[in-house]
C-alpha cells in the first residue's frame, strides 16, 4: 500500500509519535460489522435469529460497539448474500460510521434531515431509532446514488421517509427552518477509508482536499438555515484532514452555531484546530485557512475540542472518522407543529382508492380507511394496524402512504415520496415489493415461510414454487419470519412477484 508523502507528512504533524501505529493499521485487515434493523428484528427473540442463521452461515460475531447497541462486529461468512440481508434484516456498517448518529439521537416524532445521505448507511440507522414516527428527509445530489439510497430504505422497510434527489441550496429552499436535527455526513477526500478503499488512495491529494473543504463550507451554510431555532446539527467526514474537519467546526461557530459537549468513548480524541497549525508548518500551503487560524480566540479553540471527536483506526476498532456536534439558538419546542412552505402532502379521495381498500380487506389484517374529520369531502386517513399508519396519496397511477404531517413535494426532485403501497391498474390494485418489506407476518391473512436458505434464495431469484392445498391470493413470503416480498397463489402455484431488477439468479 502507498500513500502520496504529501498525505504521509500531513499525518506524521498530526499524530506525532503515533504515527508509525497508525501506518501500521492500513496494512491490517478492515473491521466488518452489521447493524441489527429494529424496524424488523425489535425482540430480543429476533435478533437471536438473526445471529444463529448467520452462524450457521460461518459468520463469527466478536464484540459489540460501544456507540451503537445495536452494531456488531463480525468476520467471516457472508452477510451481504444472505437472504436475510435482502429481507433488510440487517444492515451491513463499518463501526466509526455508525458514530454521527449516536450524537445525532434521533427520536420518533421529529423532523430530521440527512441531506447528504447515500448509500444509506446512517439513514437507515437514524430510521430504526426513530421508529417509523416523525419526518425523515434523504436526500442525495447525485441521481444513481440516490437511486441505492432509495432502494436501501426500501429494504430495510422504512415508513416515514422522503427521499430527494436536490441540491443542498434548492432544498433550503423550501425547507428553511424546518428540521429539528440534521446530519451532515460531507463528501469528503477519503482518508479514513485508505484501509478499505484504494480508489480513495489513488484520487487523494492536497488540491482535493482543498476542493472538499470549499464545498463542504458551501454545503454547511444551508444546513444552518434549514435548522429551525433550538435544533440540533452533527457535521462528520470520513477523512483526517484538518481543513476538513476541525476548520468547518470553527466556520460553524463563526456563524452563530453553539457547541454541544460530546463525550467520547474510548479511543476516541477530541478535535484540535491546532492540527490546521502542524500541517501549515509541513510547508503546505494554506492560504484559506491561514487568515482563521490566527483569528481564532482561545475559547473557540477550547469549544472545537468540547463539541468532536476523531476516530483513528490504530486506536479503535474502526476506520477513520470525525465528528462535531452543534445547536442553534432558540426553542426546539416552538417547531413541533409548523410545516415548511408546500404545507402537508394533500390525501385523496376515499373512492380513488377503492382497489387499495378492496385489496385491504382481503389480503391485510385490521385496515382501515378513516375519513377526515370534517366530513365534507371524502377524504381517507389509511392506516394499518400497529405502526403502519399515515395518508395515502397518489404520486401518477401510484399509490403511496406519507407519514403524519408529511410537508409537500411541489418544487422537489423526489425518488421516494413516503412508503409505496402498489400500483393502481385498470381498477385493480397490486401491491408493491415496498409494501411487502414494510410489513411482517401479523400484517397479512396469508402468509408462507421459506424453509430453508435455499428456498429463500430461489425466490429472491424469481422462482415460482409448486405448492399443494393453499388458499387462492397475494401471500407474504418470509424466511425466519422476515418479509422477503410477494408471491400470487393459483392453481397450485405460489406465482413469484419479486422485482426483475432485485433478483440474485445463484
Amino acid at each position: 500500500m502507498s500513500f502520496d508523502k504529501s498525505f504521509e507528512n500531513r499525518i506524521k504533524a498530526i499524530l506525532g509519535e503515533e504515527f508509525d501505529a497508525f501506518m501500521t493499521s492500513l496494512s491490517t485487515e478492515k473491521i466488518t460489522a452489521l447493524r441489527v434493523n429494529l424496524l424488523k428484528a425489535n425482540t430480543s427473540e429476533r435478533i437471536e435469529k438473526i445471529k444463529t442463521a448467520l452462524s450457521e452461515d460461518g459468520t463469527d460475531f466478536s464484540s459489540e460497539i460501544n456507540w451503537e447497541q445495536n452494531g456488531i462486529i463480525y468476520a467471516g461468512g457472508a452477510p451481504g448474500k444472505h437472504p436475510l440481508h435482502e429481507a433488510g434484516a440487517y444492515y451491513i456498517q463499518e463501526p466509526s460510521a455508525m458514530s454521527p448518529v449516536y450524537y445525532l439521537d434521533p427520536k420518533p416524532g421529529e423532523k430530521i434531515l440527512d441531506l447528504c445521505a447515500a448509500p444509506g448507511g446512517k439513514s437507515t440507522q437514524i430510521a430504526s431509532k426513530m421508529n417509523n414516527e416523525g419526518i425523515l428527509v434523504s436526500n442525495e445530489i447525485d441521481k444513481k446514488r440516490a437511486q441505492i439510497l432509495s432502494l436501501n430504505i426500501e429494504r430495510c422497510g422504512i415508513r416515514n421517509a422522503l427521499v430527494t434527489n436536490m441540491e443542498p441550496s434548492g432544498l433550503s429552499e423550501v425547507f428553511e427552518g424546518y428540521f429539528d436535527k440534521i446530519l451532515v455526513d460531507a463528501p469528503c477526500s477519503g482518508e479514513g477509508m485508505f484501509r478499505k478503499n484504494d480508489e480513495a488512495i489513488d484520487n487523494w491529494s492536497p488540491e482535493n482536499v482543498r476542493l472538499c473543504s470549499r464545498r463542504q463550507t458551501d454545503i454547511l451554510k444551508q444546513a444552518v438555515k434549514m435548522l429551525a431555532p433550538g435544533g440540533r446539527l452533527v457535521y462528520s467526514t470520513c477523512t483526517f484532514a484538518p481543513e476538513e474537519d476541525e476548520y468547518q467546526a470553527a466556520m460553524l461557530l463563526s456563524w452563530g452555531m453553539k457547541p454541544v459537549k460530546a463525550e467520547l468513548f474510548e479511543g476516541m480524541v477530541s478535535g484540535d484546530i491546532t492540527n490546521l497549525q502542524r500541517i501549515l508548518d509541513t510547508g503546505e500551503n494554506l492560504l484559506e485557512t491561514r487568515a482563521v487560524i490566527d483569528t481564532l480566540s482561545e475559547e473557540t479553540q477550547e469549544e472545537i475540542k468540547i463539541c468532536s471527536g476523531r476516530l483513528w483506526p490504530h486506536r479503535i476498532k474502526g476506520e477513520g472518522h470525525f465528528f462535531a456536534i452543534f445547536e442553534k439558538e432558540g426553542d426546539i419546542s416552538l417547531n413541533a407543529d409548523l410545516y415548511g412552505i408546500n404545507g402537508k402532502v394533500r390525501t385523496v379521495n376515499v373512492d380513488d382508492i377503492k382497489p387499495f381498500s378492496e385489496f385491504a380487506d382481503e389480503f391485510l389484517s385490521d385496515i382501515c380507511i378513516v375519513p377526515d374529520e370534517n366530513g365534507k369531502r371524502k377524504k381517507a386517513s389509511c392506516r394499518l394496524v400497529g405502526e403502519l399508519k399515515g395518508v395515502p396519496f397518489m404520486f401518477g397511477d401510484q399509490l403511496y402512504l406519507a407519514p403524519e404531517g408529511m410537508p409537500g413535494i411541489g418544487g422537489i426532485t423526489v425518488m421516494r415520496p413516503g412508503l409505496h403501497l402498489g400500483t393502481m391498474k385498470n381498477g385493480r390494485f397490486e401491491p408493491s415489493h415496498s409494501l411487502a418489506l414494510a410489513l411482517s407476518k401479523e400484517n397479512v391473512k396469508h402468509c408462507h415461510e421459506a424453509g430453508s436458505v435455499s428456498e429463500a434464495m430461489s425466490f429472491i431469484g424469481g422462482m415460482s414454487s409448486r405448492v399443494p392445498g393453499l388458499e387462492k391470493g397475494w401471500y407474504l413470503i418470509t424466511i425466519d419470519g422476515f418479509s422477503l416480498g410477494w408471491a400470487k397463489y393459483a392453481g397450485g402455484i405460489l406465482k413469484n412477484h419479486y422485482p426483475k431488477g432485485l433478483r440474485i439468479y445463484t
